[in-house]
């Protein structure tokens, strides 16, 4: 098994500035499985996450002469792209409470799971995901970013465009009100 290649951003930047523009069809292999996740994460269902997925890379395509390399990663270009889509999705899936979204919860388990065991992970992603939607697209944003994403703070900052100590604000607010909103649904 040969180990993993680290993805360079800037040779196939390069490649397709000299006019290769199928060397982009890399671009989007390599983060459509991450950006997918994210925005599932964030609450949009699997038919929605691939449509927003997909403006996402096609506007990125678009925009590519004004991508900045010293400004920001690329992949935080290309996130930042997105989270602008799917915070439009979401809040107008707010003024449409009636066409709530469900999708499955990230795997937890490396083993399938005995059936009581299956049903109380399921009720219990249910549950999270219900006390999630009750949250704003922001928090959920910012808890996805460091919980599931696991990006640092300061990765996670520069995608939300803010400070680090601001995100770190947001996210101790964020969990408050989670906990808040799960003490409720107990009840």
């Amino acid at each position: 098994m040969h180990p993993r290649q680290p993805f360079l951003i800037e040779p196939i930047l390069r490649r397709i500035a000299a006019g290769e523009r199928q060397a982009y069809a890399d671009v989007v292999r390599h983060f459509q499985g991450p950006l997918f996740g994210y925005l599932g994460r964030l609450g949009l269902s699997a038919h929605l996450a691939d449509e927003i997925a997909q403006e996402t890379f096609l506007r990125a395509w678009r925009s590519l002469a004004g991508y900045q390399p010293g400004k920001a990663a690329f992949s935080t270009w290309l996130f930042t792209i997105a989270r602008h889509l799917a915070f439009d999705e979401l809040n107008r899936q707010s003024r449409r409470p009636e066409e709530a979204i469900d999708g499955p919860l990230p795997e937890v388990a490396s083993e399938t799971p005995q059936p009581p065991q299956a049903l109380s992970i399921r009720q219990t992603g249910d549950r999270v995901r219900r006390v999630l939607r009750r949250l704003s697209v922001a928090d959920r944003a910012a808890l996805a970013l460091v919980h599931l994403d696991e990006l640092s703070i300061d990765e996670a900052a520069r995608l939300e465009g803010c400070t680090p100590g601001a995100l770190k604000v947001r996210l101790h607010r964020a969990r408050q009100r989670f906990r808040a909103l799960l003490e409720q649904d107990d009840e």
